[in-house]
């Protein structure tokens, strides 16, 4: 981007106030899907794309009708409650396309997106609840007063709700849909809430206290309530399930039907083996399914980091669709999240073949989801949505230090591409969503801005978007449940680009 073209940008962009729309409850949907792949930055979803395609575009989300941005900043920074509803972090698209050269082989707007960043707690709180909240937060706002999310909606409904994940089911997102706490590393006592408190139908992911992340047997098991950490045997920091849940479990005294081999995750799957009442499955390892293993587990060139899978455990896909098989039972309906919840994992550490693996597994998730819909369901009947909870790490092209926004190279299908990384923590960048079924038109109701920086992307033609917290209403809007969700505060300004300005712009410059 010139100097001159990014100084007409900025010259159009407006300041357009929040505005929060009516309610419609026409489309009564039954099911929702959500689909997160945690800490996906725009470059991540490219990389798969390349190392599966050989090309953008291929994507079953590619064809969705319905594709937005979505911002992600929290109420605000603190890692505790703080008191009261003032929105202190903000997103500013102005700020984003400033290319004025920083030090380090950075750009002024490279280091805005480094600030006011969310944590994956508190952007679950947003998605599941409608509420922005500080940093920490599972399902409270920020005077630590638990708030109604939406699997307790569903459930109040009579219809089911699940989570499904690639890390510890009591991580962060997973949590943010079926636990309250001030903490998210109350582990013990998020684990408690989300297998005993009733809500929860489903629960999948990793976390188990028997097995390391390599997929192998321990031989102790830790005793902490609270972990992580406190394992007799590794001494790592991995005590993710309490011991009093986990025996439970085990003995089958527990309230749910606990499930833990790769093949009973494959019977669920593909419809051999069904299970009445609740249903929680912990896959064989500890901390993610795949991207926390080691190097010991061999080679095998077939996956982007040329190291054989672990064995044991199912991937997220066959999560997936043994999860939709049995929240599926209920005439009434469902809610489901499934969170490739490792991608950010991999983002944190900069592993560019790790992260490949990662939102590959994530994608066919998607296409699984995608494909139960069509056999089993009907897009009248169900709403998929697709999207990240915050970005993280920037991965851009080679050269991203000296070009602006310089994409992923792609070296063609089964090869990784060139990348850069800007940074090891998350961002506050506008985030890639979409949508589709009966109900996604919903979420144009809830458009606050434009963004200049998804039309310079190739997201969408206008840069429409939305906040993490306005997902809430759209899913109580498609399903046709209320009550109405609790909106920003009052006043609050976010800054918006006016669109028509911005199209004229880049046309005179490809007539140029």
């Amino acid at each position: 981007m010139t100097t001159s073209l990014r100084r007409q940008i900025l010259a159009a962009a407006s300041v357009v106030a929040l505005s929060i729309p009516a309610y419609g409850h026409a489309a009564g949907v039954k099911n929702v899907i959500m689909m997160v792949s945690d800490g996906a930055s725009w470059g991540t979803w490219d990389m798969a794309s390349y190392w599966e395609h050989g090309q953008k575009g291929q994507q079953v989300y590619d064809g969705f009708d319905v594709k937005l941005g979505m911002t992600t900043y929290p109420l605000n920074t603190s890692t505790t409650p703080t008191g009261g509803n003032t929105q202190e972090m903000s997103y500013d698209p102005a700020k984003v396309m400033d290319d004025t050269p920083t030090a380090g082989g950075s750009f002024a707007g490279y280091d805005y997106l480094k600030k006011g960043v969310t944590d994956s707690a508190a952007a679950s709180t947003a998605l599941a609840t409608g509420q922005k909240s500080y940093n920490n937060a599972i399902g409270v706002d920020n005077d630590g007063k638990t708030l109604k999310n939406i699997s307790e909606v569903f459930k109040d409904a009579g219809r089911s709700a699940g989570v499904v994940t690639s890390v510890p089911f009591t991580h962060a997102t997973p949590a943010g849909f079926g636990a309250h706490n001030v903490s998210r590393n109350n582990y013990g006592e998020i684990a408690r809430e989300m297998v005993n408190g009733g809500v929860l139908d489903l629960i999948m992911g990793a976390g188990s206290p028997d097995y390391d992340n390599n997929g192998q047997s321990r031989s102790a098991v830790y005793t902490a309530e609270n972990g992580p950490g406190n394992n007799p045997t590794t001494g790592a920091g991995d005590a993710y399930t309490p011991e009093s849940v986990w025996t439970d479990l085990k003995n089958g005294t527990g309230p749910m039907t606990l499930i833990e081999s790769r093949s009973d995750f494959e019977a669920l799957a593909d419809g051999t083996k069904t299970v009445d009442g609740r249903l929680i499955g912990v896959a064989q390892v500890s901390g993610t399914l795949q991207q926390a293993r080691s190097a010991a587990n061999g080679a095998d060139s077939a996956n982007p980091s040329g190291l054989a899978y672990n064995a044991n455990v199912p991937t997220l896909e066959t999560m997936t669709k043994g999860a939709l098989n049995h929240l599926g039972k209920n005439d009434n309906g469902f809610f489901v999240m499934v969170e490739g919840g490792a991608v950010d994992w991999a983002a944190h550490a900069n592993q560019t073949d790790r992260i490949t693996e990662e939102q590959v597994d994530f994608n066919a998730s998607v296409r699984a989801a995608y494909a139960w819909v069509e056999q089993y369901s009907n897009w009248d009947d169900t709403m998929l949505l697709v999207l990240t909870d915050h970005g993280n790490s920037m991965p851009l092209g080679p050269n991203s230090d000296s070009i602006f926004f310089e994409g992923v190279r792609n070296n063609g299908k089964g090869n990784l591409p060139d990348v850069m990384w800007h940074h090891t923590n998350h961002m506050n960048e506008n985030t890639r969503l979409w949508a589709h079924g009966a109900g996604a038109q919903s979420l144009n109701n809830y458009i606050n801005g434009q963004d200049p920086w998804l039309v310079m992307m190739g997201h969408n033609q206008t840069g429409d978007y939305i906040t993490n917290s306005n997902i809430f209403g759209a899913i109580l809007d498609a399903s046709g449940l209320a009550p109405a969700p609790v909106p920003l505060p009052a006043g609050v300004i976010l800054m918006g680009t006016g669109v028509a300005a911005f199209a004229a712009l880049r046309r005179r410059r490809k007539a140029a």
